[in-house]
């Protein structure tokens, strides 16, 4: 009996050890390379859909469409910074007792609330700043058209300074308007993007 015994114990420090390998295999790529690895090949993805997508339509359109894509340009960033804020300071408790009720849209927003850092990041640092970069490049497009109609010389640096001058203001401004927003209603926009997430991914 005693070396039955004996043998299962044997078995679990096999196990222990191989899963102790494995454990060490992973910790040779440091979680923060490896989010920063991640954050890299993201950022380059979305730059290029980015751009694709804006190159697509601006190029031999009228100066209204890029009038419209930079305005599109604007709200995907002031609302993406907008999420950022209501995810990082929203409270993982507000939805535990609605996850317990298998109210839908609740165990999302768990989920996001605990991966607030690396949502924020994602949503207010990568998808802003790239549409603050693709943003100055329709922008330039408008200024050719502005520049065009005005007869050229020094109104294209003032028509570059003015649309440069008026996508800053709009970015950071609406930022810091809506940031009062954010925060005070972090619970009802976290839950209202964990509920839209559930169309496209059913919760477990």
């Amino acid at each position: 009996m005693e070396r039955e015994e004996e043998q299962p114990k044997q078995e679990l420090t096999k196990q222990e050890k191989s899963s102790k390998k494995k454990k060490q295999k992973k910790k040779l790529i440091p979680s923060w390379l490896s989010w920063g690895l991640g954050v890299l090949l993201l950022s380059f993805a979305l730059t290029v859909l980015f751009s694709f997508l804006t190159e697509i339509s601006i190029k031999g359109s009228p100066a209204y469409i890029c009038v419209i894509v930079l305005i599109v340009l604007l709200v995907l960033n002031i609302g993406c910074d907008v999420l950022a804020n209501a995810i990082i300071t929203c409270q993982l408790d507000a939805f535990h007792a609605m996850a317990s009720n298998k109210i839908k849209g609740a165990k999302r927003a768990v989920t996001l609330c605990k991966n607030a850092t690396k949502l924020g990041s994602i949503f207010a640092d990568i998808i802003g700043d790239i549409c603050g970069i693709v943003s100055g490049a329709a922008g330039t497009a408008l200024v050719v058209y502005i520049a065009a109609f005005a007869g050229g010389g020094i109104w294209e640096i003032v028509a570059s300074i003015g649309v440069s001058a008026i996508i800053g203001a709009l970015t950071v401004g609406g930022k810091a308007i809506f940031k009062h927003f954010a925060i005070k209603y972090n619970k009802q926009i976290v839950f209202s993007f964990a509920k839209f997430l559930t169309l496209f991914k059913k919760e477990k």
